[in-house]
């Protein structure tokens, strides 16, 4: 089996991000002792690069490479539909990487797309990013001198330029709704804290509160991670009576707080009023269809890959966000609170 980075990470004890980069000739601020080392243990393993790919590099490979979360929740499906189309649009194809939301993941595949050749990388971070790992995928990218741009999920720097969501728009316009319709005591399941999307749903959220003289209470909010578990996990937290609805901060979660209240009996919307967020294939699987909020996920996919296409011919890193506008959409899983 050929021997990759990830082997003589292994061996050695660096990481894969400093192997890469000492065998990539950018390894000068590492000591001369890593690096012999390093390129001594890729001689004895008979470590060889992609030449074809390195080729490619210098002449263009028509390739680009995509790094997505979780190929199989439908949002980022969706998302990955639009990005490849415009990536067929513009003459290249597409390679998908999968991490299952783990950041290590992320930075394998940085390493081995590079080691491919692409010609650029759409980098949706992972849902266990911290600040400083989500500067460590960067960096890893700029000393690489890959083109990249993120998508979708960000952390709070300047230098995370690429395509997103106006979430703080999208998290009041679903909690606004709500409060039109009656409800004061709105509870709420966040996404993983991590995320900047998820911080600033949960800041949408509040916003809306308090401009309708609502106080945001810390027992109202579970903390979730965008799963269905944790919407479950969220109803058998609060008490029975405690709200008459529930911003969920996407649709999967939804999902699960729509089966943990059915499953105790009680309706939807008659007795408690449910929002997610995405427009994903969750909010069409529930029995009562769940009003949610849409972003614009295939122009957003089609805008990504013809902003990574300016990067490459313009040899700019983008260091602006690009916003797209959510769109509230009202289904059956709301009505007004039966008290009023």
């Amino acid at each position: 089996m050929r021997a990759s980075i990830k082997d003589i990470a292994k061996i050695t004890g660096y990481s894969i991000t400093t192997v890469s980069l000492v065998l990539n000739d950018k390894g000068d601020k590492f000591s001369k002792t890593a690096r012999e080392r390093i390129q001594e243990t890729a001689k004895n393993l008979n470590y060889r690069p992609n030449r074809h790919a390195v080729s490619l590099v210098k002449q263009h490979s028509k390739t680009f490479g995509l790094i997505v979360p979780d190929i199989s929740n439908h949002y980022f499906a969706q998302l990955a539909t639009g990005i490849e189309r415009g990536c067929q649009k513009y003459g290249r194809m597409m390679f998908l990487c999968n991490t299952n939301d783990q950041h290590v993941r992320n930075i394998e595949y940085i390493n081995q797309l590079a080691e491919m050749g692409v010609d650029g990388i759409f980098d949706i971070l992972s849902g266990d990013t911290t600040q400083e790992q989500g500067m460590e995928e960067l960096q890893l990218m700029n000393d690489l001198e890959i083109p990249h741009i993120f998508v979708d999920r960000f952390l709070d720097a300047p230098e995370f330029g690429g395509i997103r969501n106006d979430h703080i728009r999208g998290g009041y316009l679903a909690t606004k709704h709500l409060i039109d319709l009656g409800h004061r005591r709105i509870a709420c399941v966040t996404g993983p804290k991590l995320l900047h999307d998820a911080r600033q749903r949960y800041e949408g959220y509040c916003k809306a509160l308090i401009e309708n003289g609502i106080r945001p209470e810390e027992q109202m909010v579970y903390q979730g991670d965008y799963s269905v578990q944790s919407g479950e996990e969220a109803i058998s937290a609060w008490p029975k009576d405690s709200y008459t609805a529930v911003f969920a901060c996407n649709d999967a979660s939804a999902m699960g707080v729509s089966r943990a209240l059915m499953s105790r009996g009680i309706s939807i919307p008659q007795e408690v009023s449910v929002v997610g967020y995405d427009d994903a294939i969750y909010s069409q699987m529930v029995q009562v269809p769940l009003t949610t909020v849409r972003q614009p996920i295939q122009e957003m996919g089609m805008a990504a890959a013809k902003c990574l296409m300016d990067v490459v011919q313009d040899h700019t890193m983008l260091q602006e966000h690009i916003v797209f506008e959510p769109q509230l959409i009202v289904r059956a899983s709301t009505a007004r609170r039966r008290d009023l």
